[in-house]
């Protein structure tokens, strides 16, 4: 999330992903024996048009397998992620489309691909808290077992895409398959001949939801679009407190002409978490303390868990002497510095993130006129004042460093330290200190940050 007119972060690798249970080399000749033993022998007019009339009463067997991009075919395939770039939502537009679909049962249309997902199209998982995205390259291989011996008829690349999406609203979520061919030789460049062909299922605390589809058109044929969409639903949210998981999967293979496909190729997303457990009493940083009626939860909602969240604020944003101060905090070496940093944690008892605020920023110390006391790490995370372990010490801020942080030589907090244990405490607008402030509480929602979560805080200029 940003704050205050600031730029989203860039996508993120997903360390950790599920491995694919079939990503494996499905043309290893034990899967190429075994689907030959399938295959009904290959007619005269097969292999007339593979282009070896000899190979008549032959058994075709095609299989998928994944593979890095190289020099083969690649002028195609660069020029097709570039016209679907050209067309591609941006990260904003992508996320308001994505929580539209999901909030209609009816829905049967995939998603446009984000802008920044055609980005990367390198085979690995990259995105944000509800939105993730793979584009990698597969080869499908054409053999002919004839004779005793196999022959390579053919071979075909294509682009398979795999986008999940959540929403933090509902416990409604979607997983949507494409694959498009862009290149081929022999057999695989046979076109009207071959079919793409996919099936959705579900591991673990989910069920089918409405509003699915197969794969359409369902052609092999070079920049067709062949485009499929499912939608779950988790079956461990419907109560105050519960979080369930979860992983949808697509399963596909190339059939047609005579070739008998090997296993399926599998893509399965991220670890999906639904819960019904956030909850906020809305004192999540700011000064003074503020309060909303406390309720036990906010309703369900699903995210990728195991991607961090990050909160971004900009130093010419809407809250600049916020951003200033916790970059400040963070380069003297506090925890939750955007990339790399330690993360913070968050906290949701209210009475320590009460003891959090009144230990970096007592109520005794007099505000000056038009400023308040901004404490980081936040009351709301553990790593704040009162909660951290191991604990450490106060620090603030002096000109020349931050002419606008305010602080009374009185109250005994040093300037100069370093490390990362400890609090900063500083006076600053407060505006910039209630507002900026405020923006935590949509922040922990809108990613469906529960007790004990990671997250990073970004500045921008």
């Amino acid at each position: 999330m940003a704050a205050g007119k600031a730029e989203p972060p860039p996508p993120v690798k997903l360390s950790g992903a599920k491995k694919d249970s079939r990503a494996a080399d499905s043309c290893e000749p034990q899967a190429l024996r075994a689907a030959a033993t399938k295959a009904e022998p290959l007619t005269a007019e097969v292999a007339e048009k593979i282009g070896d009339s000899e190979l008549a009463g032959g058994r075709g067997v095609s299989c998928v397998k994944p593979v890095l991009a190289g020099a083969t075919g690649r002028s195609e395939r660069d020029a097709m992620l570039a016209a679907q770039k050209r067309k591609a939502p941006g990260t904003v537009e992508a996320s308001r489309r994505a929580a539209t679909g999901l909030k209609d049962p009816s829905t049967t249309e995939v998603v446009d691909i984000p802008e920044w997902c055609l980005e990367h199209a390198d085979g690995q998982w990259r995105g944000y808290r509800t939105e993730q995205c793979r584009i990698g390259d597969v080869l499908v291989v054409y053999y002919v077992y004839h004779n005793g011996v196999w022959q390579q008829v053919g071979t075909a690349l294509a682009l398979e895409y795999s986008f999940a999406y959540t929403s933090d609203l509902i416990d409604r979520y979607a997983f949507q398959l494409t694959v498009r061919k862009y290149w081929g030789r022999g057999a695989g460049n046979f076109e009207g001949w071959f079919s793409v062909v996919a099936g959705a299922y579900c591991t673990n605390d989910c069920k089918e939801s409405n509003g699915g589809t197969g794969l359409r058109p369902g052609r092999f044929d070079r920049g067709v679009v062949n485009d499929a969409e499912s939608y779950w639903e988790s079956t461990r949210s419907s109560e105050p407190g519960d979080i369930g998981y979860s992983y949808p999967s697509w399963e596909w293979h190339v059939d047609g002409l005579g070739f008998v496909p090997t296993q399926a190729r599998t893509t399965t997303t991220p670890l999906i978490r639904c819960d019904n457990a956030f909850s906020t009493d809305g004192n999540e940083s700011g000064d003074p303390e503020t309060f909303a009626a406390r309720q036990p939860t906010v309703g369900a909602g699903c995210v990728f868990p195991r991607a961090t969240p990050v909160m971004t604020y900009s130093k010419t944003g809407s809250y600049p002497t916020l951003a200033a101060h916790i970059e400040a905090a963070q380069n003297s070496g506090l925890p939750g510095k955007y990339p790399d940093g330690p993360t913070l944690t968050r906290l949701q008892d209210p009475v320590k993130k009460r003891a959090n605020g009144r230990t970096a920023c007592p109520p005794s110390w007099v505000r000056p006129t038009g400023k308040s006391c901004d404490e980081y790490p936040f009351r709301s995370t553990k790593q704040g004042a009162s909660t951290q372990e191991p604990q450490g010490t106060a620090r603030t801020f002096a000109p020349p460093d931050l002419a606008w942080c305010e602080m009374d030589s009185a109250w005994g907090v040093p300037t100069g330290v370093t490390g990362p244990t400890g609090w900063s405490s500083c006076m600053i607008p407060k505006d910039d200190n209630s507002q900026g402030g405020a923006q935590l509480s949509p922040f922990y929602h809108g990613n469906r940050i529960l007790d004990g979560d990671p997250f990073l805080v970004r500045i921008t200029s």
